[in-house]
């Protein structure tokens, strides 16, 4: 017999593919059955005829889990940029029952709403009599995450004699409202506005499987909507501007540096660090006394994504006479408050050869770039990230990074690649945690369909050790995580709390493990190597990559 539960499921997965979502995480429970079901039958290596095809993956822990979706989406952007696309994240949905499994959802929903990426957050519920009365499992899950959606609904439970396409409908709804296209009758809005929607689907009893067909599922037309173009303003005409690329730039920054002559600073994500204009170790020159002529020099400064690795930058931005702000992150007009323009994305125009360049005030950032390198070091964090590039470039490898001093060393040592040979280079930099970077990494790897090397200190890795769980009928990635153990979140040491007593700064900021990576790997059935050298880890990166694989590398 056909339940009203089962019903909606199957149309409401079938319009989900419909419109676009390809890939699925599903946390197991009991109230999200019939989405369970749905997608069980979906996402299986033979789908029966009519049945619409899903990448089902299965986690236990909805926080990791989360995680994962958000690297699916940032890897099915890398997958879109290769082939030439503009590499933007793919709408990605994770399936929780209710109660605290929802809660989970909270860190990676807080980095996809300040990343920009277009997670469908559907948690199952119970019905409205049981609200409000001591129901098991069951709490206010509505308005959880109204801070950080783009939209979201509180859909009544399944009922005999709905009407057909109402699933359909609301599936359509959240997919265009998490990928910024503009639903009917709604207020337009820009494509920065991609971010989490949130779907609490209400279910009642029976929750199981009914036999239904999906040769029966018809998914009604739904129109689609986009964005009306702006108007946008000239681009001041300076000699002497500078171009800072922050996280999810894109090669519109570089290209803004190349017409205008101006030097480009740009971080490891932000896909922009190619090309002459690009000033590679500019982390060292702004840390430097030599620095202060330059900047004090400065007269425009264009701020192209979210620039949030060095204070250095910071201190650029907030000393330049003039400043502008373009696609500044998901919310792009959260920009610097003495911003003189905020726009939404690059324009077009700004993209032409415009005033005379003064060809000598490029040369001088990358002369003074040289002269500020920091003397090399023979075992520490800028070598281990010297030598992850290394092994990635060329290497079709996709490099997930952690949100640390990880990300910091990547930054100081990676080159100004030649336009178009810059490996994808991904770091949850919404937010900056440290949050979920072992599921992020995977998922980055099964979303893009490569292999993906990740790079992270010891406090990252223990932090999302649980990423690793990969059961036994999953698919797993062929990725291998690199991590940096140096005893501690060694970052502290770089900000003003080193000046604590020592003992103090061990305790609640270092913060000392003691940790056996080996025997955690091991537990989860991964693969380990420990190496505490240059060349012993440039062995262990040449090793073909197959399934998980941890390295270890100690300092």
């Amino acid at each position: 017999m056909i339940t009203p539960a089962m019903e909606f499921a199957r149309e409401f997965v079938s319009a989900l593919v419909e419109r676009g979502v390809r890939d699925v995480v599903l946390c197991p429970g009991s109230r999200s059955g019939p989405l369970a079901h749905a997608l069980a039958e979906a996402g299986a290596e033979d789908v029966p005829l009519g049945t619409p095809q899903v990448n089902l993956h299965v986690r236990i822990d909805e926080r990791s889990a989360a995680f994962l979706a958000l690297g699916l989406s940032r890897g099915r952007a890398v997958a879109d940029a290769r082939r030439g696309g503009p590499g933007v994240p793919a709408p990605v949905a994770i399936v929780t029952t209710s109660g605290t499994a929802v809660g989970n959802l909270m860190p990676a929903v807080m980095e996809a709403h300040h990343s920009g990426i277009p997670l469908l957050l559907l948690t199952a519920d119970r019905p409205e009599e049981l609200r409000g009365v001591g129901a098991n499992q069951t709490t206010n899950q509505m308005g959880m995450f109204d801070r950080f959606t783009r939209w979201s609904m509180d859909v009544e439970a399944p009922a005999e004699g709905d009407p057909h396409g109402r699933a359909a409908l609301i599936a359509a709804q959240a997919v265009d409202a998490a990928t910024g296209r503009v639903p009917a009758g709604a207020v337009p809005v820009t494509p920065a506005d991609i971010g989490p929607v949130q779907v609490n689907l209400q279910f009642r009893d029976p929750l199981g499987p009914d036999g239904g067909l999906w040769q029966d599922v018809r998914v009604p037309s739904v129109p689609q909507h986009s964005p009306r173009p702006p108007e946008w303003p000239a681009l001041p005409d300076e000699s002497h501007g500078v171009v800072i690329a922050g996280d999810g730039a894109g090669p519109a920054a570089r290209e803004l540096a190349e017409a205008r002559g101006w030097p480009l600073l740009a971080e490891p994500t932000s896909r922009a660090r190619e090309g002459a204009c690009a000033v590679a170790g500019y982390q060292d020159l702004l840390a430097a006394d030599a620095a202060e002529g330059l900047v004090r020099s400065v007269r425009l400064v264009v701020v192209v994504g979210r620039p949030t690795l060095t204070r250095g930058v910071s201190r650029l931005i907030a000393r330049t006479p003039s400043l502008i702000a373009v696609a500044h992150g998901a919310r792009w007009t959260e920009a610097p408050a003495h911003a003189d323009t905020v726009l939404p994305a690059m324009p077009s125009s700004w993209l032409v050869p415009g005033a005379e360049s003064d060809p000598s005030w490029l040369q001088s950032w990358k002369a003074a770039a040289r002269a500020a390198a920091r003397a090399a070091v023979p075992w520490d964090r800028r070598v281990v990230a010297r030598t992850v590039l290394d092994a990635v470039a060329g290497s079709g490898a996709a490099l997930v990074v952690g949100s640390s001093l990880s990300i910091r060393a990547v930054d100081a040592v990676a080159p100004a690649w030649s336009v178009g040979g810059s490996p994808a280079v991904i770091a949850n930099r919404g937010l900056a945690g440290i949050d979920g970077t072992v599921a992020t990494a995977l998922g980055v790897g099964l979303g893009s369909g490569g292999p993906v090397v990740a790079l992270m200190g010891d406090v990252t890795f223990l932090h999302d050790v649980g990423g690793l769980l990969v059961g036994p009928h999953e698919r797993r990635p062929d990725a291998r995580i690199v991590v940096v153990n140096d005893g501690g979140g060694r970052i502290f040491g770089t900000l003003e709390h080193a000046s604590a007593p020592e003992a103090n700064v061990e305790r609640v900021f270092t913060t000392p493990h003691g940790a056996d990576l080996g025997a955690l790997c091991a537990g989860y059935g991964v693969g380990h190597v420990r190496v505490s050298g240059e060349a012993a880890l440039r062995d262990a990166l040449a090793a073909p990559l197959r399934g998980l694989q941890v390295v270890e590398a100690v300092l």
